[in-house]
Formats: C-alpha cells, sequence, structure tokens
C-alpha cells in the first residue's frame, strides 16, 4: 500500500523538518545527555567535527528508519498481518537497524576521539537510549501520517459517495423522460386520427409541459406551487383525451405552495399510475385528490383494478421512492386499503 497523494507531501515535509531540525538537534543533544562527549576536552573546530559525526550517524539512523518505514508500506503491508508487520517494524528498522548503527558509532568513537574508552556496557545503554529516541520519534512521524490518511480517505469516501448518489440520481431522471415521451407520442398519435382540433390543442400543452421538464429535469428540488402548475397542465393534457372520464382535485392553497420544495415530476408518476392501473368511465370517473397533510403532499385516488391489465412492476413507484431516500433521505409513504390507493411524498421547508 502506497502513501496517497495528500500524505506522501506530509512525509516529505515532515521528513525534511526532521532532518533539518530535530535530527541535528537529538545528534547534538543525545551523546551530552549519555556522556559520550565532554566539551571541555575539545578545542572548537574538534568539537564542531565530533558533532558533525554525531549529526551524520543520526541522520543516518533517522533516513534508514524512513526508507524501511516506506518500503514496509509498500511492499509488505499486504503481505502479512497487522501483528506481524508490527513486530517487523519494530524489530528490524526501530530496534535492529538503529542499536547496530549507533553501536558501531559509538566504538568509532572509543578510538577517535580523546575521551576515556566507553565500556560496554556505557555502550549498550547509550545505545539504547537511542532507540528509544528513534522508536518515541518514528511513532510520532507515523501517527501524522496515519491522521493524514484518515483525514485523505475520509474525504475521499464522502466524495466518492456524494458522485454515487449523482449518478444514481441521474440514472433515475433519465428513467422518467423515454417514459413521459412514450406515452405522450402514443397519446398524440391516438388525438391526430380521431380528434385533429383537440390533437392541436394537446401539442400545444404538451410543449408546456415538456418545456417544464426541460428546464427542471436536472433540479433536485423545486417549488410545490411549480410543480402544482406543471402537473395542472398535465392533467390538463389528460382531460383532452378522457373528457369526463378523470377529474383531479387540488386542495393546496397557493401560500402553502410556495413554503414547500419537492423533486421535480413525482406528482405526474403518481397520477400517470392512478390512471394506467384503474378503470374509469364517464359513468364513474377516476378522481384523484392532491392535498398537503403534516409535510406531506398526499395523493390519493380509490383502487379499480383493471381485470384485463399485467400486474403492477412498481417501476414508477420504486424509482420514485429512490429519488425521495437520495436527495431528502425519506421515503415516500404508500398506503392501499383496497378501496383507495394513497401515496404520502415527504415535501421539504423553504
Amino acid at each position: 500500500m502506497n502513501f496517497n497523494p495528500a500524505t506522501a507531501l506530509v512525509g516529505k515535509r515532515l521528513n525534511r523538518t526532521f532532518s533539518y531540525l530535530v535530527v541535528p538537534f537529538l545528534g547534538i543533544a543525545i551523546p551530552n545527555m549519555a556522556g559520550v562527549i565532554s566539551n571541555n576536552l575539545y578545542s572548537n573546530w574538534e568539537l564542531l567535527l565530533s558533532y558533525g559525526f554525531f549529526i551524520v550517524v543520526a541522520l543516518l539512523i533517522w533516513k534508514g528508519n524512513v526508507r524501511m518505514l516506506y518500503y514496509i508500506r509498500k511492499y509488505n503491508v499486504e503481505l502479512y498481518d497487522d501483528y506481524f508487520r508490527i513486530v517487523f517494524k519494530y524489530l528490524a528498522t526501530n530496534v535492529l537497524y538503529s542499536f547496530l548503527v549507533s553501536t558501531v558509532a559509538l566504538y568509532g568513537c572509543n578510538w577517535l576521539s580523546k575521551e576515556t574508552p566507553l565500556s560496554h556496557t556505557s555502550i549498550l545503554t547509550a545505545s539504547v537510549f537511542v532507540v528509544i529516541s528513534v522508536i518515541f520519534i518514528n511513532n510520532i512521524f507515523e501517527i501524522i501520517l496515519l491522521r493524514k490518511e484518515m483525514e485523505y480517505n475520509r474525504m475521499r469516501a464522502q466524495k466518492m459517495e456524494v458522485a454515487k448518489v449523482e449518478a444514481e440520481l441521474e440514472a433515475l431522471k433519465s428513467q422518467i423522460d423515454p417514459h413521459f415521451i412514450f406515452n405522450s407520442l402514443n397519446t398524440l398519435s391516438y388525438l391526430i386520427t380521431r380528434e385533429p382540433q383537440s390533437a392541436k390543442l394537446y401539442n400545444d400543452t404538451l410543449a408546456k409541459v415538456y418545456r417544464y421538464i426541460l428546464c427542471n429535469k436536472e433540479k433536485d428540488l423545486v417549488l410545490l406551487k411549480e410543480e402544482l402548475e406543471f402537473i395542472s397542465n398535465y392533467f390538463y393534457l389528460l382531460k383532452i383525451r378522457f373528457s369526463e372520464a378523470v377529474n383531479m382535485v387540488i386542495e393546496i392553497l397557493d401560500l402553502n405552495s410556495e413554503d414547500y420544495l419537492i423533486p421535480p415530476i413525482s406528482l405526474q408518476t403518481l397520477v400517470e399510475n392512478a390512471i394506467k392501473h384503474n378503470e374509469f368511465s364517464e359513468v364513474h370517473p377516476l378522481d384523484i385528490k392532491i392535498a398537503i397533510s403534516s409535510n406531506y403532499v398526499v395523493i390519493r385516488n380509490p383502487v379499480r383494478p383493471k381485470e384485463a391489465s399485467a400486474p403492477s412492476s412498481k417501476i414508477g413507484l420504486n424509482n420514485l421512492d429512490n429519488r425521495y431516500k437520495l436527495i431528502t433521505r425519506r421515503n415516500i409513504v404508500i398506503e392501499n386499503n383496497f378501496k383507495y390507493f394513497t401515496v404520502r411524498l415527504p415535501i421539504l421547508k423553504f
């Protein structure tokens, strides 16, 4: 597993900061704290060379640890479980590598420096001190990287979720247009052959209806007032074809409709379903009622199943429910007591 771009950039910056500031400081501080060097025994240039030596050793230890850390992440994380990774990382990098380099460096000091030669116990103690310091610094380094990785992955997951929702929403929207066009053209074809004058009026009104779809299909929400105007035009098309066999009553005040939002083309799906699945005639008209109740738009129609109709696939209702879940995070409510079919569409306060 490689570092993601954001973490890699932070890692480079941290590496530079540690290399230029923290590690050189430790290269000077640790020899003094461990009693490896006595400053009064050296001239200025000898002291400079000595500390330069320890800084080089500290950088060698640090750079080696960082290289191994990157190597483990790049090649070994997917090959071993987390426990093995922890043991391998700390034994191979922090402990073994740091201990060996610091021990060799300290024995080199015994040969080159003016100090009283360090005992094996003193060298071992100093090396352990170095290892503890390296573990502490490496943990800080990796904690910062892990936090950055978590932040990056969280943001990436959020962006992917948003992209997924947008893609699903567009897919659902695209299913509306072909369905609407198919039904509209069938109706227009029927009227052209039987009632040319009505066909002309139907065509003009259809243009208004489809203009609404074109203007709002990219939107997630529209004013309830606009949706009601659209469904009124749409129902007018139905009246041209079915005359008094269908009726629609909208019991929503204009004042109320301006205060709420609703996904576009929601009501059309339900009105279309009512026409498609129920028997009606001028003697027994299909009455569709639209009202507001407790932050829902309620659409109700009597249940009169067509005898010869195929079982409903419920694609339209499922699509509508999916749109609501994606946009409002709420489901539509469907009630069927075999006398009335009622659908409650959640609406949002503007």
